[in-house]
C-alpha cells in the first residue's frame, strides 16, 4: 500500500504577502501535498477581493489567495479554496440583501452566528456565484465545501414549511407551539430525504461549476455515518454514489486513536462500496496538548487503515517536528 498524501486546512490566510509566501514555503518544503485555505468564513465575510460577497477589511487592496495560489503552483503544492457554505453571520451580504433567507431555528430566525436556508434559491445562487469567482479567477486545483449541511433544529422557515406541507401533508411546527416537530417513525425516512434534498442539489450544482472550470471538488463532512443523515441532512454517501466529489475529508476529530481508526475503517468501506474515483483523506485535528510523538502515533494508526491521504486541522497548530514526522509517514502502525 502506498504512503498516504498529506493535506492541511488553513482556517485563515496570513494577513501580509510575506506571511502568505512563508506559510506556503513551509508546507511545500515539508512535502505537504495539498493546502486548503478558508476564504469564506462563518461570519459571512470573504478573504479575497470578491464582487459577490463582502470582503474582510484586512484583505482589501491586495489578494492573499492569488499570492498563495501562485506561490503554491510554483512550489508544486496543490491548493483547494475552502468556503463555509450555509453558515452566515453579521458580515453576510446574502442576509443583508435577502433577510428572508435567514434560517429559522426552533421558531425564531437565527441571529449572530446565523445560517441561511439551503432550500432558498437565493441562498444557493449566492454561494455558487462565490464558487464561480474562485473557479474562474484563481489558479487553484480545486474548491472545497464545508458546512454543506444543516445545524440542529432548523430550517423551519416559511419556504421549508410550505415545501414540507406540499410533499407530506404535514406541518413542520407543532400546532400551538413555537417549536419544531420531530417527525414520527412513520415519516422519518421521508423527512430525511426531504431535508437532504436541497443540500445534495447544491453539491450537484457545485460539481457542475467545478467541472466546467476544470477544477476538482472536495468536501469536509461529518464522520459518523449514517447518523449524519438525520442530524444534519448530509447524504455524503449519496454524493459518492453520484460521483459528485473528487476528494472527501471526514472530520474525524476524536482524541481517541481507537475511535478515529474505527471511524476510518467505516469511511474506507463506504468509499470502496461506491466504486467511484473519490479519494479518501481522513481529517484529523492536531490537539495542542499532544506531543509530536503522540500526534504522529495517532496519524500513523489512522493511516494504517488504508486511506489516500491525511488532512490535518489546522496548519498553525502543526509543529516543525510534526512536519518532519509526517514527511517520513508510512502506513504500518
Amino acid at each position: 500500500m502506498s504512503t498516504p498524501k498529506i493535506a492541511t486546512w488553513l482556517h485563515s490566510l496570513p494577513r501580509t504577502p510575506e506571511a502568505v509566501r512563508a506559510t506556503v514555503q513551509r508546507l511545500a518544503d515539508a512535502g505537504v501535498d495539498l493546502l486548503i485555505p478558508c476564504v469564506k468564513q462563518t461570519d459571512g465575510l470573504v478573504d479575497y477581493p470578491s464582487v459577490v460577497a463582502n470582503v474582510r477589511p484586512e484583505y482589501q487592496g491586495w489578494d492573499a489567495l492569488m499570492i498563495a495560489a501562485e506561490e503554491a503552483n510554483r512550489r508544486g503544492l496543490a491548493i483547494h479554496a475552502w468556503c463555509c457554505d450555509f453558515v452566515e453571520g453579521t458580515g453576510s451580504r446574502l442576509l443583508a440583501e435577502h433577510p428572508e433567507c435567514r434560517a429559522v431555528q426552533h421558531g425564531r430566525a437565527t441571529e449572530g452566528w446565523s445560517w441561511a436556508c439551503p432550500r432558498r434559491p437565493e441562498t444557493q445562487e449566492y454561494l455558487l456565484a462565490i464558487y464561480r469567482e474562485l473557479i474562474d479567477r484563481y489558479p487553484v486545483q480545486g474548491v472545497h465545501l464545508d458546512y454543506v449541511r444543516y445545524a440542529d433544529g432548523f430550517c423551519y422557515c416559511d419556504a421549508c414549511r410550505e415545501s414540507y406541507q406540499r410533499e407530506t401533508g404535514r406541518d413542520l411546527l407543532t400546532r400551538g407551539f413555537d417549536t419544531w416537530q420531530q417527525p414520527d417513525a412513520h415519516d422519518m425516512d421521508a423527512w430525511i430525504a426531504w431535508r437532504c434534498a436541497p443540500v445534495t442539489a447544491f453539491v450537484r450544482a457545485a460539481r457542475a461549476a467545478a467541472a466546467a472550470g476544470g477544477k476538482a471538488l472536495s468536501a469536509a463532512v461529518f464522520p459518523y455515518l449514517p447518523g449524519q443523515l438525520q442530524d444534519v441532512g448530509q447524504d455524503w454517501e449519496g454524493w459518492l454514489a453520484e460521483g459528485l466529489l473528487d476528494d472527501i475529508m471526514p472530520m474525524t476529530y476524536s482524541m481517541s486513536t481507537r475511535i478515529a481508526a474505527e471511524w476510518t475503517r467505516n469511511h474506507r468501506a463506504a468509499v470502496a462500496a461506491m466504486k467511484g474515483q473519490c479519494r479518501l483523506w481522513e481529517g484529523l485535528v492536531r490537539h495542542r496538548s499532544w506531543s509530536a510523538e503522540r500526534f504522529l502515533r495517532h496519524v500513523q494508526t489512522v493511516a494504517a487503515q488504508g486511506v489516500d491521504g491525511i488532512c490535518i486541522f489546522d496548519e498553525p497548530n502543526v509543529t516543525d517536528a510534526d512536519l518532519a514526522g509526517l514527511g517520513a509517514l508510512g502506513t504500518t502502525a
